[in-house]
């Protein structure tokens, strides 16, 4: 990128901070309501991801449909006691039996938003269902906080979790289920779970964040604020308050995104900072520190929380935000998108810039999101490259032969390398899996909106019901 543009970029994304959770009376009432509507408002590229759009969306349902969610009930899914085992072997069958309330809440999450979203299949539900079944008898903890770890039969492994980030997961799924089964007490239990959360992470004690994980700076553990707290908060309220507009909830909300656009963004570098202090204000020590992958991430779930609330200079704001993160810490000699540590200033212990040694799956899936939320709804060409790049590059880099969930990180050259931490056995049943989903979603209301193509031209659209 040339460095006129590249500051262009900046000024762009530093004008629209402060102001960016207000109203924007500018905008004529059609066009907003057009905007914010459930259909696409951009010009629709004739071709995307080097495939007509039909194409892309047939692609996308044979990878998920056929491909991903099959793999997933040959034993990640535990049918006889509901729940989701993610430490595999590559035939499906289970590695490690242990049970995460993280992967429990984003297996309820994706199989009820199928039901949601795509089609009323009883079996999706039922898989919902019981695996709901399962973290209520086995793992809630009551008050709103939840076991950490249990074994596959139930057996306690880990108690309540020192980070809230299970909570989160669980309200998480707890209000797509709601939207499926319509039981209040599954929305009591998502509501209890938010709160529950809350009064852990705003408890001066809460003091077990892993700095070492997202950062290379030193910075003090005890009494930190993280951008990865409010991006899982910001995520699940957004589903609750779209079918319950709790007012506590909404401030709440409202609360956290400002925190994410006005606090964590940090306009002297126009950057994100991964952490600040208790009180929200900048650790100068890590105030040049940005862990892109949850930027962007980040970014994307606020744009999508704009849409729900109405707000199009919140939109745009964080819009502008995601094309400059795309820009920087892109690599431009290998491809692929370094997610990990991007420092504005270099020092003996790390290099100035973005650190390309890591390019994990999840964060490319986020680009994905990103970008076809952006070109859906305004058209511009430059969500469409970056599309096309990221896309490219994952099905270049990502997929394993033979298998349909993808590795989890390569180096910088491509190769497969192993996450700190986790184990090479873990498989995604989240962010592969959200990002098919929302593509697919995005790609019909822009085949919609286009109308219907020339029959040379059309592709077979099945007879899936999205």
């Amino acid at each position: 990128m040339m460095r006129r543009e590249f500051l262009g970029t900046l000024a762009t994304v530093c004008a629209t901070g402060a102001a960016a959770t207000g109203s924007d009376g500018d905008r004529a009432a059609d066009d907003e309501k057009s905007f914010f509507g459930d259909s696409a408002h951009g010009s629709v590229p004739p071709r995307l991801g080097g495939m007509t759009l039909e194409a892309l969306r047939d692609d996308y349902r044979r990878r998920l449909f056929d491909e991903y969610l099959p793999f997933w009930e040959k034993g990640g899914y535990d049918r006889e006691r509901g729940g989701f085992c993610c430490e595999l072997n590559d035939d499906g069958s289970v590695a490690a039996d242990e049970k995460y309330i993280w992967y429990q809440g984003r297996g309820l999450w994706v199989y009820s938003f199928l039901y949601n979203r795509f089609e009323k299949n009883p079996d999706w539900l039922r898989m919902a269902e019981k695996t709901k079944k399962f973290m209520v008898e086995r793992m809630y903890a009551g008050e709103g906080r939840w076991m950490q770890k249990t074994r596959r039969d139930g057996t306690v492994l880990e108690g309540i979790g020192k980070t809230v980030f299970g909570d989160l997961f669980a309200a998480l799924g707890l209000a797509q289920f709601y939207q499926a089964a319509g039981d209040p007490a599954d929305l009591k239990l998502a509501k209890e779970s938010i709160w529950g959360a809350m009064k852990a992470y705003d408890d001066p004690a809460y003091a077990d964040i892993d700095t070492t994980r997202y950062t290379t700076v030193k910075v003090p553990p005890a009494g930190l604020r993280t951008q990865g707290h409010s991006m899982v908060l910001i995520f699940a309220l957004s589903d609750l308050l779209s079918v319950d507009r709790d007012p506590e909830l909404e401030q709440l909300q409202k609360t956290h995104v400002d925190r994410v656009v006005n606090h964590f963004w940090n306009a002297e570098y126009g950057i994100v900072n991964e952490y600040l202090r208790r009180d929200f204000t900048r650790i100068p020590e890590a105030a040049d520190h940005m862990f892109a992958g949850h930027s962007l991430e980040t970014a994307w779930i606020v744009m999508h929380e704009a849409l729900r609330a109405g707000n199009r200079k919140l939109f745009d704001t964080l819009k502008s935000r995601i094309r400059r993160l795309l820009e920087m810490c892109y690599d431009y000699v290998f491809e692929g998108w370094g997610s990990e540590n991007f420092h504005v200033f270099g020092t003996p212990d790390y290099c100035q810039g973005q650190d390309h040694g890591t390019k994990t799956m999840w964060a490319h899936c986020e680009i994905m999101i990103a970008c076809l939320s952006i070109l859906e709804r305004t058209g511009e060409s430059w969500a469409r490259e970056w599309y096309d790049r990221t896309r490219d590059f994952v099905l270049k880099n990502m997929p394993v032969a033979g298998l349909p969930v993808w590795r989890q990180a390569v180096d910088r050259r491509g190769k497969d390398i192993k996450r700190v931490g986790i184990s090479t056995k873990r498989k995604d049943n989240f962010h592969q899996v959200r990002m098919y989903m929302l593509n697919l979603l995005s790609i019909e209301r822009m085949l919609k909106n286009r109308g219907p193509a020339p029959s040379r031209a059309a592709a077979p659209h099945g007879d899936r019901n999205i």
